[in-house]
């Protein structure tokens, strides 16, 4: 018996009101905006309202402060603030790195290399560039999601230029190997790209540390605004613009900066100092909630266990249940998660990652991703547990 299964994910008004619970599990599509960060964009917008390239002082007051969180940026995550293009986020980083790195490098070669299960913005920029000539491989993670460096050192040949692997998945929460593929990308002198988006404020690292000549990351996904992100760029590393029409970002990004979002991001950087803490207490949360999920429905299948994971996703496939339905009726009970990566069509689709993991049609099927974050609690875990169980009993009970 299924009270409640839409062909297409549209509600009315009245069907979103159903209950006074909201339990937000959606944190890998964007985390709510940091009360800090929220006063912060609110001061600066009150009482700012210059453009950092006009030579007044009104102007000068926005440089300094696009200078600054520029400097809290590259102190963050171990680079030099040169190195540092501000974008509108992940997405444009992922298609300034991959596309323009293509165009900076095609006379050199046009192959490129990337894991199977990068997120849209990667894969459909592969895509692009697979249209206009460019050779693109895909790389398979092993049955965990988890890719091996092997595997990707098979693949570079005399014409490969770029690989682009993503730190931690999106979807199921893999930390990938970074330092040993950006080694053996170095080794054979090939650039390698890392979309850091879901790492950053999540697991430690340092830029200047790693053979990593690209990295991505996001404002949103740290508490900070949208709209706002960065492509960290090492000193030499081929790149040609995008965009063209102004001197901003040394050239390499023109448009006037969004200093809505550049104040945001500063403010969320300066909240992570404390992360390791956050980081040990989602871990519990994590813990316990699997487990207890695994004693409602026996046949639970966590994805990626036994492999390094970020306790902020959990990925668990139900086999032989729906997921559309199970999202649904959940978000009937004010939880939100997700299945895959959030769609701008706001539709739901079936994972391309748990696909190039080899899963099973049923697991891919029955599979939904809980996230968690900075102000995910125990409390919220026990009534998502009871509205999983309430659901199982009433759709297939």
């Amino acid at each position: 018996k299924k009270f409640y299964q839409p062909e297409r994910y549209i509600y009315q008004n009245s069907i979103r009101n159903m209950t006074d619970n909201r339990v937000y599990l959606d944190y890998s599509a964007t985390c709510p905006m940091d009360p800090q960060v929220n006063e912060a964009v609110y001061q600066w917008n009150r009482r700012h309202r210059g453009n950092p390239s006009s030579p007044h002082r009104f102007g000068q007051e926005a440089k300094i402060k696009l200078e600054e969180t520029r400097d809290i940026l590259a102190d963050t995550v171990g680079c030099q603030p040169a190195e540092i293009i501000f974008t509108s986020g992940g997405t444009e980083s992922n298609n300034l790195a991959l596309i323009g790195t293509a165009r900076a490098l095609a006379s050199r070669g046009k192959h490129i290399i990337v894991s199977a299960v990068e997120h849209p913005s990667v894969l459909e920029c592969c895509a692009f560039l697979q249209r206009t000539g460019f050779d693109i491989s895909y790389v398979a993670p092993d049955a965990q999601g988890f890719l091996d460096p092997s595997s990707i050192e098979g693949m570079i040949k005399s014409e490969t230029i770029l690989v682009s692997v993503m730190y931690v998945n999106n979807e199921t929460g893999i930390i990938h190997p970074i330092a040993e593929i950006g080694q053996l990308c170095r080794d054979r002198g090939v650039l390698f790209h890392c979309d850091a988006v879901q790492a950053l404020g999540k697991i430690p690292f340092a830029f200047n540390e790693l053979p990593v000549d690209m990295m991505s990351i996001s404002g949103h996904k740290i508490y900070g605004p949208t709209g706002i992100g960065a492509l960290i760029v090492k000193k030499g590393t081929p790149l040609e613009n995008l965009h063209f029409g102004g001197g901003q970002e040394a050239a390499r990004r023109p448009g006037t900066e969004n200093m809505s979002g550049v104040v945001g991001l500063g403010e969320a950087l300066r909240c992570l100092r404390n992360h390791s803490e956050e980081f040990d207490r989602v871990q519990a949360l994590q813990s316990c909630f699997e487990e207890r999920a695994k004693a409602i429905f026996a046949d639970t299948r966590i994805i990626g266990d036994g492999r390094q994971r970020s306790p902020f996703i959990s990925c668990l496939a139900f086999p032989g249940l729906d997921n559309q339905s199970l999202l649904l009726n959940l978000d009937l009970a004010g939880i939100a998660v997700s299945v895959g990566s959030a769609c701008s069509s706001g539709s739901i689709k079936q994972s391309h990652v748990l696909t190039a993991m080899g899963l099973t049609e049923a697991q891919i099927k029955g599979a939904l991703r809980f996230s968690f974050g900075r102000y995910t609690t125990s409390t919220e875990m026990d009534y998502t547990l009871e509205q999983l169980q309430r659901i199982f009993n009433n759709l297939y009970g």
